[in-house]
């Protein structure tokens, strides 16, 4: 079995990791927002 490097090009990488950073910004996005509305509900069913 050959182990030969592959390298990608620079503006395929590119795209990969801002796929990456926008799928992450995503996940982190519906976290939060979903920590927020359980947040608010909490503070305003102690009121």
């Amino acid at each position: 079995m050959s182990q030969e490097k592959t390298f990608i090009p620079s503006e395929k990488y590119r795209q990969m990791l801002v796929r990456d950073g926008e799928l992450r910004f995503q996940e982190w996005q519906t976290n939060y927002i979903n920590y927020r509305k359980k947040y608010l509900r909490e503070v305003s069913g102690k009121s």
